[in-house]
């Protein structure tokens, strides 16, 4: 099966970030003392850089801060502004990752799970090594998901029960950051259908209220967000008929077995260690 073309509203609000950036620079340096200007300029070079992130949560990417060294970050964005397809950068992106690096996530993610979560993710690894991608990725998908189950079970003495993952994951993340360091209210009830949850997601992340003590949470937690947004989309049983299937890794389509065997790829595998590392990691902060 093929890949959709990838929803371009994240790509589209960053051309249009980048346009306002380069019709405002030369005014900005001219009054560059000037506090108003300031606060301009900060706040449209905050906002472009979320939408950055957005636009590498479309295409299902991650990437934890250590392994962005020696990956052409710029040209990636490019690729997409060229309409370059998603499995040529998926291909590009996982060639960067060497099988010792995958290992080394497991060992960093194993440090934060229970003796029978350390199995699966062995079992994991292992069929990723033997390239069963698919039986790979259905394990490393579910580990996703307990992670935010587990942590809502942690939060409460009397949790209450919340059915969906994007649900689980939006809820920690509104609890544990929402009033503290953002204006806004994390989309954890918004529908994925008409781009409500995208669009509101972008909202969330540009209300941040700028703290030093949140800038190591902050550099996970955004890229992870647009990842799970992704990830965690809606999905549309008539794409099947067509003979498509989701332009990123999709939790609906590995949980309800619509993918075709073949159609899980090194690449998607290498998106879940990476959301799972990340994940584990802000979970271990909180």
């Amino acid at each position: 099966m093929t890949k959709k073309p990838m929803n371009s509203l994240f790509l589209n609000y960053l051309i249009e970030s980048e346009n306002n950036i380069a019709a405002n620079a030369e005014k900005w340096m001219k009054n560059y003392s000037s506090t108003d200007k300031i606060s301009e300029m900060s706040k449209a070079t905050d906002e472009h850089i979320v939408l950055i992130m957005a636009c590498w949560g479309e295409i299902g990417w991650c990437l934890p801060e250590w392994k962005k060294q020696g990956i052409r970050l710029g040209k990636v964005l490019d690729d997409l502004k060229t309409n370059v397809s998603i499995t040529k950068i998926d291909e590009g992106l996982s060639d960067c990752f060497a099988e010792r690096e995958i290992e080394a996530l497991t060992i960093l993610i194993k440090r934060h799970l229970s003796n029978s979560e350390k199995r699966k993710l062995d079992l994991a690894f292992e069929l990723y090594l033997k390239q069963a991608y698919f039986t790979s990725a259905v394990l490393l998908a579910g580990l996703i998901d307990s992670a935010s189950i587990n942590q809502v079970l942690k939060s409460s003495a009397n949790p209450q029960n919340v059915s969906q993952c994007w649900k689980c994951y939006g809820k920690v993340i509104q609890e544990n950051f929402g009033g503290a360091y953002f204006t806004g209210t994390f989309p954890f009830n918004k529908s994925a259908k008409n781009d409500d949850r995208g669009n509101s997601t972008i909202e969330f992340f540009k209300s941040i209220k700028h703290d030093i003590c949140f800038d190591n949470k902050k550099e996970i937690l955004i890229p992870l967000s647009f990842a799970l947004l992704k990830f965690f989309d809606d999905s549309d049983w008539q794409d099947k008929k067509n003979g498509e299937i989701p332009s990123s890794i999709n939790r609906h389509w590995l949980a309800h077995n619509m993918y075709d065997y073949d159609d899980i790829t090194r690449a998607d595998c290498i998106k879940l260690f990476c959301m799972l590392y990340q994940i584990t990691e802000l979970y271990s902060m909180l």
